[in-house]
């Protein structure tokens, strides 16, 4: 077999099946260009018996305090990290107010939102189709390559001057699209309930990580984010604590890696 892109670097994506903190006590310091992951969210995704299920709320935000705190070691300096999270629950505002705010070294600079318009709705209240990101920076100032992740423009020209663009603009931090589960990308990664679009993470690692950075997961699940460093030649490490999610991930990012062969 040849590559389709002989040029193109061979990624080969480390997952470890281990709980994240193990991973984190095994990095060093300051190693990490960007971390992107989609932690437990404490709303009982896994039908109250394992990973997504905590006592309290309370013992989930010691929980997170404790990796959020390694993964505030292994970031470099000037570089993003980015939590998903739902706010279909307070806990994940309470995260973000009492919990990333309160450590010194980070710096609140965004939140993504992913919206989508697919699946099941109530018939009594507006739908509730968006997952959010805080983006916190290790120190004020953080790496960002607009160059990447331009999009086209509404308008062709300026409506002051009227002179035509030349470039791109720049997203808003609202990206809406789908990820149904009968596209080939969802029919993948369906066998994990919180799967994150390759568009959104793309463009997240693109714009917040250097090419010859590693990224960093410290809950893989499909292995979303794995795929999406394969695509833009980042170095990936990552953890998946479920046997049955790190089986399945490991197989999915083997079939990708497959189809990048002729």
């Amino acid at each position: 077999m040849t590559a389709k892109n002989k040029n193109k670097p061979v990624i080969n994506p480390v997952i470890k099946n281990c709980d994240c903190l193990k991973l984190l006590k095994g990095l060093e310091d300051n190693s990490i260009g960007h971390i992107n992951c989609d932690p437990p969210y404490n709303i009982g995704y896994d039908g109250g018996d394992e990973w997504d299920s905590f006592a309290t709320e309370q013992e989930y935000l010691d929980w997170c305090k404790q990796w959020i705190e390694e993964c505030v070691r292994v970031l470099k300096p000037q570089r993003m990290m980015c939590i998903w999270g739902t706010q279909k629950s307070d806990t994940f505002l309470r995260l973000k107010l009492d919990l990333l705010n309160s450590i010194q070294s980070l710096h609140s600079q965004s939140a993504i939102h992913w919206s989508y318009n697919w699946g099941g709705r109530s018939k009594t209240n507006f739908a509730h189709k968006f997952e959010t990101a805080w983006c916190y920076s290790k120190g004020n100032h953080f790496y960002f390559n607009a160059e990447e992740i331009r999009i086209k423009r509404k308008m062709p020209k300026n409506i002051r001057t009227g002179e035509p663009y030349t470039n791109g603009t720049i997203p808003t931090t609202i990206w809406e699209g789908n990820l149904s589960t009968i596209s080939k990308e969802g029919k993948g990664s369906n066998f994990h309930p919180t799967v994150k679009p390759q568009f959104v993470l793309q463009r997240m690692i693109k714009a917040y990580c250097p090419p010859d950075e590693k990224v960093l997961d410290l809950f893989s699940g499909s292995g979303s984010t794995a795929i999406a460093c394969i695509a833009t030649d980042r170095e990936f490490i990552g953890s998946e604590i479920n046997k049955e999610y790190y089986r399945k991930s490991k197989e999915r990012i083997k079939k990708h890696q497959g189809s990048l062969f002729t």
